[in-house]
């Protein structure tokens, strides 16, 4: 779609097994390709352009090189949507021109030429991508596989494992496309691929590791939203987000948060559930029964947390006495258990359905 970019992205424990295969019982699968992809990405000393929301690279592959620009945009349940610039470049080329972007992207108290004396190469990320082009639901997406590591100067290389399957072409209305989306993910998850949730980009992931710090994470207030469900909506999006930050920091802080976060969305969603809010179908007359489906929803994010929960103390002392191993270990375990529990299906499940709630 142009000059935006909307997938689904999934972080994976071991290699998918029969990937086209898979895809194929629900689709028409094309175009199969391999590529050795590196990705350098720009920003300067203070990270003016990740400050403003804005993620440049160059990427070079076997076939063409591009420099490319993306805006910050929303992600919830695996499904990112931003603006994406994407421009051919010469490989020689070291540092992406800046000029030949839309100048409306940038904030107005850029100086552009300014910013562009400053850019400097920031981190590195080199992956081999499996993908392939499937037609599907009236749409065509690219599926790609991605499996690398993310390289920061100073820091252990983090691996990545992933899957990304990217919306290119649809004839259906742009209201429709969570729905899509929503469809594609229950197909996946009846045939057990190892997809876990990975709410941050691989340049967000660079840039936390670069900086050693903390993400800013913005916490639910119920005051500040229009209703409920948007209420239940930020706490999911406060959830992923804590989530990714903990996998990624290890932190027994952010490890809590987590554990918080999840028990004020799982009592938010009991009262939902015992509430006697309506919810209709789109065009439907007659209101959708929504409870049975919540009730296992509820029913697994309650188990989830319990049983993560055990290992809440195992971080801290870990954490503590600065045990890495263990706390690599534990972070492993919970991924798991979060495979195991299929959480990366939950978010756009809850989505769909408060979107039919009556406010």
């Amino acid at each position: 779609m142009r000059n935006k970019e909307i997938e689904l992205k999934f972080g994976l424990l071991g290699q998918p097994q029969d990937l086209e295969q898979v895809m194929s019982t629900f689709g028409k699968v094309t175009h199969v390709q391999t590529d050795n992809l590196n990705n350098v990405y720009y920003d300067t000393q203070d990270n003016l352009l990740f400050k403003a929301g804005i993620g440049i690279r160059i990427r070079r592959g076997s076939t063409k090189c591009e420099q490319t620009l993306k805006l910050r945009g929303e992600n919830l349940g695996g499904v990112h949507a931003r603006g994406e610039y994407n421009l051919p470049c010469d490989p020689a080329q070291k540092v992406p021109d800046l000029h030949k972007f839309p100048q409306q992207v940038f904030p107005e108290s850029f100086t552009l030429s300014e910013v562009q004396s400053l850019l400097k190469p920031v981190c590195e990320i080199n992956f081999a991508r499996h993908s392939f082009e499937l037609q599907a639901l009236d749409c065509v997406f690219e599926v790609a596989y991605d499996h690398g590591q993310i390289q920061v100067e100073g820091q252990e290389s983090l691996p990545i494992n992933e899957l990304e399957i990217e919306l290119i072409e649809t004839s259906r209305q742009e209201s429709e496309i969570t729905l899509i989306f929503t469809t594609l993910i229950s197909a996946l998850a009846e045939h057990d691929l190892p997809l876990v949730l990975e709410p941050f980009s691989k340049m967000h992931r660079a840039t936390l590791l670069r900086n050693n710090n903390r993400n800013h994470i913005e916490f639910a207030h119920k005051s500040e939203l229009e209703s409920f469900s948007s209420y239940i909506l930020k706490l999911i999006k406060s959830f992923e987000d804590l989530y990714g930050l903990f996998i990624l920091r290890h932190d027994p802080l952010v490890f809590g948060c987590v554990i918080a976060t999840l028990h004020t969305l799982v009592k938010s969603l009991e009262i939902l559930n015992s509430s006697g809010i309506a919810a209709f179908s789109e065009g439907e007359r007659e209101p959708y029964n929504y409870k049975d489906n919540l009730k296992v929803i509820i029913s697994v994010l309650r188990s989830f947390m319990s049983m993560a929960k055990k290992f809440e103390s195992t971080v801290l002392y870990s954490s503590l006495y600065n045990n890495q191993d263990t706390l690599r270990h534990v972070t492993e375990d919970l991924r798991e258990l979060e495979q195991q529990f299929k959480i990366y299906v939950i978010p756009l499940k809850l989505k769909v359905l408060l979107g039919m709630l009556i406010s």
